[in-house]
Formats: C-alpha cells, structure tokens, sequence
C-alpha cells in the first residue's frame, strides 16, 4: 500500500510539471506581445531560462525514471521473497506436524512388535515399521533438498541483483553525463544568444543601460552557480542512496543465508541422529529375528524332547528378554548421554572455528595494510630518486635522461595491481582510494572465486589428490577433526584440498595455477596459462620438493621485490653525485667570496661618496671666504 501511494505521488509531481511546461508554451503568445516593452536583452534571458528549465526537468526526468524503475524492481522482488518465505515456512511446518505423527505412530508400534510370538506376524510388523521409518527419512530429505535448493537459488538471485544494480548505476551515470553534456551546452548556446542580444541592446542604449546590463550579467552568473551546487548536491545525495541499498541489501542478503544455513545443519544433525537411532533399532531387531529362526529350526528339529523343557526355557525367555530390556535402556541413556556430549563438543568448536577466522582475517588485513603502506613509502622515496636523477643528468650534466622503466622497476609480487606507476598512486585523491579499497575487495572476491571454480574442474583432480596425499600434514589437528566429521564423498576431498591450497598461500588463479605448474612434469617455475588437457603428474616422492620450492620461489620473489626497489639508484651515479657534490661545493664557495668582493667593493664606494659630499660641503662652506689662502685656490 506504502508502495502505491509512493508510486502515484511520484507521477502526480510528474504531471504538474509536464503541466507548467505546457502552460509556459501556451503563454508564448502573450510573451511575444510584451517584447518590445521587455527589450531583446531581457527577453533572450526569458526565453533562455525558459528552455533551459524545459530541457533541465526532461533530464531530470530521465535520471529519475533510473530510481524509479530500480524502487519497483526492489518493490516487487520484496513481495516475492516474502510470498517464498511463506511457503516454505508453511512446508517446513507441514513436514514438522507430518513428521511427528509419524515419529508416534512409530513409537507405539514397539510395544506391539515386543507383545508378538508369532515369528511371521513379527516379520511383517517389522518390515511395516521399516517402511514407516523410511517414509519419515524420504520426507527429511525432500525438505534438505528445498532447503539447498532454496540457499542456491538465493545466491544465484544474489549475483543477478548485484548484476542489475550494476548495469543501474551505469544507466544512471550514463543519464546523468548526458544531462550534464546537454545543459552545458545549452548554457554555451543560450548564452551566445544573449550575448548577441545583449550587444544589439548595448549598441543603441550603451550609456544609459550600462548599470542594468552588468547587474544583469551578475544574477546570471549567480544563477548558474547556484544551479550549479544545487546539481552537485543532488548528485551525492543520490550517490549516498545508491550506496546505503546496496549495504542494506547486502547485510539482508547475509543475515538469511547465515540464518538458512544454521537451519540446514540443524535438519542434518537431526537427521544423522534419527538415522543412527533406527540403524541400531533395525540391527537389534534383524538379531533378534535371526536368533528366533535359529531356535524355532531347533525346536521343530528336536520337538519331542524337548516339551518337557517348555517351563524352563519359558523362565530362561523371560529372563532375557528382562535383561535385554535393561541393556536397551541403558544403551539408550548412553546414546542421549554421548549426543549430549556430542553437541556441546560441536558448538565449542564453531566457536574456537569463528574465533580462529576472526583473528586469522585480522592478523591478514593487518599485514596487508602494513605492506600497502611500506610500499607506498618505498615508492614515494623511488619517486623521488628518479626525479632527483632527472633533474640531475638534464640540468647538471647536460646529458639525456633514460629512467628506468617504471612499470617493471615497482612491479609487485602478490596482485596485478602493484604494477601501476608510482605518478599515477601519487596523484589519486582521498574519494579515488575509497573506490580502490573496493576494488580491491572486489578483486580479492574474484580471485577467491577464481581458486574455487579451479578446485572443482574435473583436470585437477588428479593434482589436488595427489596434493591431498603428500601435503595432509599442512593441515592442523582442528581441520582434520571438521574433515573427519564430514560424510564420506567427494565435497570432503575438495574441501581437504582447499585447506591445503589455503595453507600454501594460494589466493588467486595465477597462483593456483603455478602451483598445478609446480606438481606437473616440467618446469616447476612455470606461470603459463592453464592446460586445456589432464596434466601430466610428477612422482610423488618429489611432491614435497617441488612445493618447498613452490613456497621458497614466493618468497624470492619478495626478496627481489624489496631489493630492486632499493636499488633504484646504483653505485656507479652514486659515485657520479659524489664528484658532482665536490664540484659544486668548489663553486658555491668560489660564488660566496665573489659575493664578499662585492659587498666590499659597495662598501668602499659608499664611502668614496661620503666623504665626496663632505669636501665639496667644506669648499662651499663661507667660512673659506675668510682665508688668506682658500682651499679652493689650493686645488
């Protein structure tokens, strides 16, 4: 309902300024017979500010139909999540109802089997009671099925939502390039006619209507500047929104698939308990049923003598069944005893697990960012040298410089990323290493799924079970007890190769792909692209040597890393500079006495012109009047 009501606002604004648009053009009319008294400057500015509020709510419109038809989509993928949550809530109580009828229906037909003597009526009560177990199982399976099935198709929606958002955002961005290309154009074009206007006016009325034009001039600037941050503002505001659906539904999105998850292994436990309780019922009842035929041949073998043996062996019957009446329940309280224990041991080790990761991704991330920032220093202060050397081969030496080519020289050893150029990392501004942090989560998501999609390829399985074999030790006593809880077929081959392949430090498929480089025939050292046929294996004695290898060549690779980039400058410029320095401290001391003349030499001058201005004072001073003999008559 909150929906609709939405949805109908939203045209009724809709219409109102299709509405105003209309009634501005109706209105020309009435405009065309004011012109004259309006002016041509003031009229252009009508008319221009008429089109362009025109043009600014059609692109308006079409930025707007984006979030629009994006609410719907949400809107109704909503509805319908909610209508298959109700479905399979109402099924999984269904099952639940159906299940514990048949759970009671089961259990008040022992005490009928343990009352029957008859050994036929006994097999028939039994393969009844088979049957009704089985339905129970066959029941708790279709409902692990839908659940899977459930969770598969959640996250295959979950890839074409983020799909959709996607190609949205780039819709969105593409609307709004073209508004933005469309409105400036549309200021260039309007303005240049109301220059001309302006021009026209201005040479007939150039004295009287100078006031009037400037502060014409400045409103309009005042306008596009505030229609310019209005524009700007909007543009973040709707960048925000786009940004808070996404965490929303992303956090949504975890919270069930977590919460399906958790439901899907709490049916299974149940169910593996279920089936172990009837296994043992079934394996109890077969020996029971096996030890009565094997008595009735006897008896009917040796019936004459032994009728007087009925009363006794009637006793003996009694007995054990009483003993095994015991035995059953004390059998029973140590298998709820042993679950009990069971469950608690499990929950302790999600625990320990949860913490494990938590302090494995922490340690991770910190180290990541560790090296992020060690590398971004190295490359600030190569930056830097190459620049210095530069400056010095062009404007000391007057030679031409040939810098090393960056792209390599930075090359990094983990990701593709560490190969752009150090300018390009110096020049990103703070919001451009927002958006490099997510491509970087990105990227490791896609490499994450490039190792998994790897592992499950039918060419490698020969590789990871030859990797399992000769490298288990990798992996520690905790995963090897998960691995050994888990059920008997192929999933538990793949995930013991992914504790593996993790162990070795493989994240992404150019490393996994070295690593099946490294256990073929051939050159370990290899990075090629992937094999298109089954690769051929070496022998497992040399597994270990090969991925000891494997492991020392990442480690090389560092190494390398981290030398190259301290020696960005060698010894031999390092020795040019130092000759360079001693020449320049010569000069520099040459140029600082030459400057000590000339303070010297300015000094002296100075002092040539004082005491110039004192004698010629002294020889106009009419007291040499006076003299016999004046000075002036001496000179």
């Amino acid at each position: 309902m909150f929906r609709e009501q939405r949805i109908a606002s939203r045209r009724s604004r809709i219409a109102e300024k299709i509405a105003t648009l209309h009634a501005g053009e109706a209105t020309g009319d009435d405009k065309a017979v004011s012109k004259e008294e309006l002016g041509k400057g003031r009229q252009q500015v009508s008319d221009s500010q008429s089109r362009l509020l025109k043009l600014k709510t059609e692109r308006d419109l079409d930025v707007s139909a984006v979030r629009v038809t994006g609410d719907e989509r949400e809107s109704q993928r909503r509805s319908k999540e909610e209508e298959e949550r109700q479905v399979l809530r109402e099924r999984l109580l269904t099952e639940a109802e159906s299940s514990v009828q048949l759970n009671a229906e089961v259990a008040s037909r022992w005490g009928h089997l343990f009352r029957l003597e008859v050994p036929q009526e006994l097999h028939q009560e039994m393969l009844s009671q088979q049957a009704a177990c089985d339905t129970i199982i066959a029941s708790k399976d279709a409902i692990v099925a839908a659940m899977r099935s459930e969770l598969h198709d959640k996250d295959d929606e979950y890839v074409r939502m983020l799909k959709q958002q996607g190609e949205d955002v780039d819709l969105l961005l593409l609307n709004m390039g073209k508004q933005l290309e469309d409105m400036q154009t549309a200021y260039r074009n309007e303005l240049a006619q109301i220059d001309d206007a302006y021009m026209q006016e201005r040479a007939e009325v150039v004295k009287s209507n100078r006031v009037e034009v400037e502060g014409l001039f400045d409103k309009r600037s005042s306008a596009e500047q505030a229609f310019l941050e209005r524009y700007m503002a909007a543009a973040e505001a709707y960048e925000r929104q786009l940004e808070d659906l996404r965490c929303a539904d992303a956090e949504d999105y975890n919270l069930l698939k977590v919460r399906l998850e958790t439901d899907i292994q709490t049916l299974e436990q149940h169910l593996e308990s279920m089936r172990a309780a009837y296994q043992l019922n079934q394996e109890k009842l077969d020996y029971n049923y096996r030890v009565l035929l094997e008595r009735d041949a006897e008896n009917q073998a040796t019936i004459t003598q032994q009728k007087r043996k009925i009363s006794k062996q009637r006793d003996l019957l009694s007995t054990l069944m009483q003993r095994y009446s015991q035995h059953e329940k004390k059998f029973a309280e140590a298998n709820m005893r042993l679950t009990e224990e069971y469950k608690h041991i499990t929950e302790h080790f999600k625990d320990l697990q949860a913490k494990f990761s938590h302090f494995q991704q922490a340690d991770l991330n910190k180290y990541q960012a560790i090296w992020q920032m060690k590398q971004e220093e190295v490359h600030a202060v190569a930056h830097k040298l190459l620049a210095a050397d530069r400056v010095i081969h062009e404007q000391q030496l007057g030679w031409q410089w040939q810098g090393p080519d960056e792209d390599a020289l930075l090359a990094g050893p983990h990701s593709p990323q560490a190969t752009r150029t150090l300018a390009g990392c110096m020049k990103k501004t703070s919001s451009q290493k927002a958006g490099k942090e997510e491509e970087q989560a990105a990227e490791e998501a896609v490499s994450q799924d490039e190792v998994t999609t790897r592992l499950q390829e039918p060419t490698y399985f020969g590789a990871l079970q030859l990797l399992c074999d000769e490298a288990g030790f990798l992996v520690d006593s905790k995963a090897h007890k998960m691995l050994a809880s888990l059920p008997k077929h192929q999933d538990e081959q793949l995930v013991h190769a992914e504790s593996v392949v993790k162990a070795l430090g493989v994240t992404d498929g150019a490393s996994f792909d070295a690593l099946m480089a490294a256990l073929s025939v051939g050159e370990p050292e290899g990075t090629g692209s992937q094999s298109m046929g089954d690769p051929t294996l070496i022998h497992p004695a040399d597994a270990v040597n090969r991925l000891r290898d494997f492991v020392e060549a990442e480690n090389e690779q560092e190494q390398e890393y981290w030398q190259r980039l301290g020696n960005v400058v060698d010894d031999k410029l390092c020795r040019v500079y130092g000759a360079i320095e001693k020449n320049l401290q010569s000069y520099h001391q040459l140029l600082k006495d030459r400057a000590s003349g000339l303070r010297q030499v300015e000094q002296m001058q100075q002092a040539n012109q004082e005491l110039r201005a004192l004698l010629n004072q002294y020889l106009a001073s009419p007291v040499n009047k006076e003299l016999q003999i004046p000075p002036t008559q001496v000179l």
